[in-house]
């Protein structure tokens, strides 16, 4: 940024009881492009600086009951975003010490030149611009973290939901899969309690005796459906109608009583074709479950 472009509407306060130097000090500021105003008493300069209708302010030493430095602390209460100039026409070391001890941006000793006048106003103006740039960075990156932070809890709030909404998903899931379940098992259970021993009437019909094969593949076919058994096709081709039958039932956990009772034979006649499907499937070890071999093959 040029000179020119930092003095432009910046606005500088002269404070000198000397009504010569504030009116010069003014007219050389006009020149540059500056809005400037002066006061001859510190009552009149003060609410200027309160309404923060000044930028940088040229505040003498020795004013009229008052000193300059008395006010520093003061002004810089009311304002932190104001460039203090000391001016003073008795300028010794300690006093420009101290007013930079106090807050003062700068010390001139008049008369001043033109030249340090301009550059000493230009540094504090640039001073001014990078100070309240850097506010306004802050200001933006707080904002910027606040809605970083509200994004992040709607994120979290969002999560929240959906996991609850996968919590009820699955429930829901697991309710129809269960419901499922219910209907498959009472459909199977009807169709063994009801199909199985009409089919099996039918098959001890004499009239029906030609279609005895069909018939039993019948029941055959509703047992393995029912009991979730999916015959193996090389278990199948091994073993006679019968033995599958068992197999079968064997699978579903059916013990040999139960499967006497079912098919009307004799307990020791289902333990022998127990030990003729165990042979036929070449299971050896006596100690390896039935069971267990027929479910793993389905």
């Amino acid at each position: 940024m040029d000179a020119m472009e930092s003095f432009k509407d910046s606005r500088v306060l002269i404070v000198d009881d000397d009504e010569f130097v504030c009116d010069s000090v003014k007219e050389i500021l006009e020149s540059w492009g500056v809005r400037a105003k002066g006061c001859t008493r510190p009552e009149d300069a003060m609410p200027i600086v309160k309404d923060g209708e000044c930028d940088v302010l040229l505040l003498d030493v020795f004013l009229s009951g008052v000193s300059g430095l008395d006010l520093l602390p003061e002004i810089r209460g009311y304002r932190d975003d104001i460039k203090v100039i000391i001016i003073t026409g008795f300028a010794d070391k300690e006093m420009a010490i101290k007013s930079l001890k106090l807050g003062a941006f700068d010390f001139m000793e008049k008369p001043f030149q033109s030249e340090l006048l301009y550059h000493t106003i230009l540094r504090a103006l640039k001073s001014l611009e990078s100070e309240r740039e850097s506010k306004r960075l802050i200001i933006d990156l707080q904002q910027s973290r606040g809605e970083l932070i509200t994004h992040k809890e709607r994120l979290e709030n969002l999560n929240i939901q959906l996991r609850d909404t996968n919590r009820a998903l699955s429930v829901f899931a697991q309710n129809i899969e269960r419901e499922r379940e219910e209907v498959e098992k009472r459909i199977a259970l009807k169709l063994r309690n009801l199909i199985i021993p009409m089919v099996e009437k039918l098959g001890r019909d004499k009239a029906l005796a030609k279609y005895q094969d069909q018939l039993d593949m019948l029941v055959l076919q509703i047992e393995d459906l029912t009991s979730g058994f999916t015959m193996d096709s090389r278990i199948a081709a091994v073993l006679s109608f019968t033995e599958l039958r068992i197999a079968s039932l064997i699978k579903n956990g059916v013990t040999t009583e139960e499967i006497s009772r079912q098919l009307h034979i004799s307990a020791s006649t289902v333990r022998t074709h127990r030990k003729n499907i165990r042979r036929k499937l070449k299971i050896n070890n006596v100690q390896y479950s039935l069971r267990n071999f027929l479910c793993s093959k389905a």
